[in-house]
């Protein structure tokens, strides 16, 4: 009985990694897509062709077709909002790394959003004239272009839900007390000339 138990067990554990493998396999993400002539943005409702800079696509499950955004941003708020979809095979970005202009990039150079650098507040704008968080397939890539630029580089899971839907927006300002009354408090100063 003991015989029968070690050697199903041993079976177990030798099959075990090859079923993993095949699972990956399985689950492997489907290559990015080449835009179509009539890939639509999601939101704008526009063709691709008529915005520059980068774009994306998200590839769902049960699906080849993908989701076509007019910009990374659009791309970065798709995964975001709560009334998208979250079952996706693939979220892709143009590498804007791949080019040597973010205006015109190489529209076939895709990175895989959730492994990306990305590079927010560098002052460039997307497809849509909105602030752009321009995405890098290396992180090198992604700190040369933030040095010469401006910038600050962060990973995907980095990204705060207001970096996401508002890019290029200066954070909050911290509430300022309000001068204490002096020498030219409420009676001295201005008021007192404006009396005259």
């Amino acid at each position: 009985m003991r015989t029968i138990l070690k050697t199903t067990l041993l079976a177990a554990a030798l099959l075990m990694p090859l079923s993993a493998c095949k699972q990956e396999k399985a689950e492997a993400p489907p290559p990015p897509q080449a835009i179509a002539a009539d890939a639509v943005g999601r939101y704008c409702g526009m063709n691709l062709a008529d915005h520059a800079g980068p774009k994306g696509q998200v590839i769902l499950k049960g699906t080849d077709k993908p989701v076509w955004l007019s910009s990374v941003r659009d791309t970065l708020a798709f995964t975001a909002l709560p009334e998208e979809p979250k079952d996706y095979r693939a979220v892709y970005v143009t590498d804007v790394g791949r080019t040597g202009d973010p205006d015109r990039p190489d529209l076939s150079a895709w990175v895989e959003a959730r492994q990306a650098w990305y590079v927010l507040n560098s002052g460039r704008t997307g497809g849509m004239g909105e602030a752009e968080t321009l995405p890098f397939g290396e992180e090198a890539a992604a700190r040369r272009f933030a040095a010469a630029n401006g910038g600050t580089v962060k990973r995907f899971a980095e990204l705060t839900e207001e970096e996401i839907l508002m890019p290029g927006q200066p954070p909050e300002p911290e509430a300022v007390p309000p001068p204490e009354h002096g020498a030219h408090g409420a009676h001295g100063g201005h008021g007192a000339k404006g009396a005259m």
